[in-house]
């Protein structure tokens, strides 16, 4: 259960962060929208970058080296979301939060199939840690919304704890250029999928706790919108994501992804948004899981194909607040 509670726990940390720092900046610190999505944008190019670094890290030097390295170092820089009280320290923190969530994925992603863990399972737990982490982090937000940055930086103590048990399971020893072409061009089509739906994706995200907000949302209503996305996620991964080839999934994912997009402009209360968090948990659930089962079944440098994928979800986390600010 290790690795299982690192998904958990991390994946609460990252989505109560995601979910109240938009919140903080405008309510709490009076930043404009327009310096929300920089602030959104530098956090994606700061996980980019880690992303591609210690994706092939984890194949050169080992990953359970890498998985202890970045979520030590991510619990430290979510904790300084405790002292960020203006704009300019928000925006280095969250540079700093980009960089280290973005240091630990791919590696964690490669033990976790080299442990004979299916990937649907895998990306079961860190759905869960979305859904449990927000309703959390969402009922704490409620006293004072420093709190919820409490909570998630106990959620990364808690997946630092596991990380330090993690047992050593047997790899391949792989020789990684530095640049990864042959990789990158073995997997494009996969990426570039990823990166066209989560682009789009994230040119909602970037302010979406906001626009749950202005339709009258508190931060535990808020909570329960991001959760029933999660739980949905959760329930198809389980169920379906492990019994379908990786390519259908990715197809399926997309095709349900536009439908989902198409619904949000129609919502005019937070209680029209729920049934659309449902169709969005499937969209996620077989495109994530379709790509994460492609690059870990079909690459022996399984970390850098592993890192490569969440780097274009990172990549599509700067081009979505591009397209938010226009």
């Amino acid at each position: 259960m290790k690795t299982e509670i690192i998904q958990i726990m991390a994946g609460a940390a990252m989505l109560s962060a995601v979910t109240y720092v938009p919140i903080l900046a405008r309510e709490g610190l009076g930043i404009s929208e327009l310096y929300i999505t920089f602030i959104v944008g530098a956090y994606a190019a700061a996980s980019f970058i880690a992303s591609y670094i210690f994706g092939r890290a984890g194949d050169v030097y080992g990953r359970r080296i890498v998985i202890r390295l970045g979520i030590m170092l991510a619990t430290f820089s979510f904790s300084l979301l405790l002292i960020s009280s203006s704009l300019e320290i928000l925006f280095i923190v969250r540079i700093a939060n980009g960089f280290c969530v973005g240091m630990y994925p791919g590696a964690l992603a490669a033990y976790a199939y080299e442990s004979k863990m299916k990937m649907g399972r895998f990306a079961t737990w860190g759905a869960a840690g979305w859904g449990v982490g927000t309703l959390f982090a969402g009922y704490a937000a409620g006293f004072n919304i420093y709190y919820a940055f409490v909570m998630s930086t106990i959620f990364l103590i808690i997946a630092f704890a596991s990380a330090l048990t993690l047992p050593k399971v047997p790899r391949i020893v792989v020789n990684v250029p530095l640049f990864p072409v042959k990789t990158f061009k073995k997997n494009m089509h996969v990426y570039l999928a990823v990166l066209l739906r989560h682009g789009s994706a994230c040119a909602i995200w970037t302010l979406w706790s906001l626009f749950l907000y202005d339709l009258g949302g508190t931060t535990f209503t808020i909570a329960i919108v991001q959760a029933t996305n999660a739980i949905s996620q959760v329930v198809f991964m389980v169920t379906i994501t492990d019994r379908i080839e990786s390519k259908k999934l990715v197809t399926i994912g997309l095709i349900a992804s536009a439908i989902t997009f198409a619904w949000f402009p129609f919502a005019q209360n937070i209680l029209e948004i729920l049934p659309s968090q449902v169709l969005l948990g499937f969209s996620w659930a077989c495109l994530y899981v379709g790509a994460l089962k492609f690059v870990t079944e079909n690459n022996e440098d399984r970390s850098t194909a592993s890192g490569l994928l969440t780097s274009m979800l990172a990549l599509s986390g700067v081009i979505g607040p591009i397209i938010a600010a226009g």
